[in-house]
């Protein structure tokens, strides 16, 4: 599979607290290989960390998950047309907020990065535009919705989306090689860069394909396989720094359902800023050079995460396979 795909990346397998797999695979950058310390992008697998955020919040008595989030976006961003779009609505992809586009004239964009004002007109844009379905009515993955929660967070707390992050969040849980990718990023010699496979060429290129842009709160973590095992301790340990039990438990509450998923995919099912489907918790990842997805099933203390930065890759193939072996296997390995 490695040859065949050309697969490029980090794999890391656990069960019962044990890594039996972690293993670093291809080029991070020309001629640095990747290791199981190198720091990986991983896209929407972010919004876990957001909807986090905004249940600590919610803890705290700043935020209502039931009232609109008129009240809690700063002045500007505030539209009538979302008088009825809620806090929760926006964590479970249900607010009918039409998703930003691939281009547009005002986009300053690199390697898929928002940068300049671009946010800012993602948002005044959306304002303008009716809702796609009522609020609440359906399930459609929307990026702009935790676009809007990441404002919220900075609204609430007076700081920027990556500093609140990183004190409430990443160093809670001692995520010390983790961060958000900001407009001043640069990567350092222990990143991966992003990749896709050129048939033509026969070799891995640079990706330079125009795909939806990221946001901070909606898609901007780097992170090891380290931290994330860290951070997935959250769901199966009890001993967990960072939310109170009535949180995480509304967080993988299965409130909605992609219908566009197949019967045998692994998530179905969408709780606060995580995939969920028959005892797993999950999410995928997928923005310029980079794929991502993990399973964790927290019964079983199955860990499995794959990060990739090669596009032509599918790391859902890789994890939902190793998962279906793991899952069947009555040893404790």
């Amino acid at each position: 599979m490695i040859n065949e795909e050309h697969f490029k990346g980090v794999v890391l397998v656990a069960k019962n607290d044990k890594v039996i797999h972690t293993k670093g695979y291809g080029l991070a950058q020309d001629s640095i290989r990747n290791t199981i310390d190198t720091k990986f992008h991983v896209a929407s697998i972010t919004k876990q960390f957001t909807a986090t955020a905004i249940m600590q919040l919610t803890e705290k008595n700043k935020l209502n998950l039931q009232e609109s989030i008129n009240v809690y976006l700063p002045e500007h961003y505030r539209s009538d047309k979302w008088k009825n779009v809620t806090i929760h609505h926006l964590l479970t992809h249900t607010s009918g907020i039409e998703d930003y586009a691939v281009t547009r004239d005002y986009y300053e964009v690199e390697k898929g990065f928002c940068l300049g004002n671009t946010v800012d007109g993602m948002i005044k844009e959306a304002m303008t535009k009716e809702l796609n379905f009522p609020s609440g009515s359906k399930f459609e993955y929307s990026n702009i919705g935790f676009t809007l929660l990441g404002q919220i967070i900075e609204n609430t707390t007076g700081k920027p989306f990556s500093i609140y992050l990183k004190e409430n969040v990443l160093l809670p849980q001692e995520m010390y090689s983790s961060f958000i990718h900001t407009p001043d990023y640069s990567i350092s010699s222990d990143e991966a860069a992003g990749y896709r496979w050129s048939d033509e060429l026969g070799k891995h290129v640079l990706d330079d394909v125009v795909s939806l842009p990221v946001t901070q709160a909606d898609g901007n973590l780097v992170t090891t396989l380290n931290d994330f095992y860290k951070w997935t301790d959250i769901y199966v340990k009890p001993q967990n720094k960072i939310l109170k039990d009535d949180s995480l438990k509304k967080m993988l509450t299965p409130f909605s359902k992609d219908d566009e998923l197949g019967p045998d995919d692994l998530s179905q099912m969408y709780g606060y800023g995580i995939s969920l489907n028959e005892g797993t918790i999950c999410h995928s990842g997928y923005i310029v050079g980079f794929r991502s997805h993990f399973i964790v099933n927290p019964i079983k203390d199955i860990r499995i995460f794959v990060f990739s930065n090669n596009v032509s890759d599918n790391p859902r193939n890789v994890s939902t396979g190793i998962y279906k072996i793991l899952n069947n296997t009555n040893n404790d390995l």
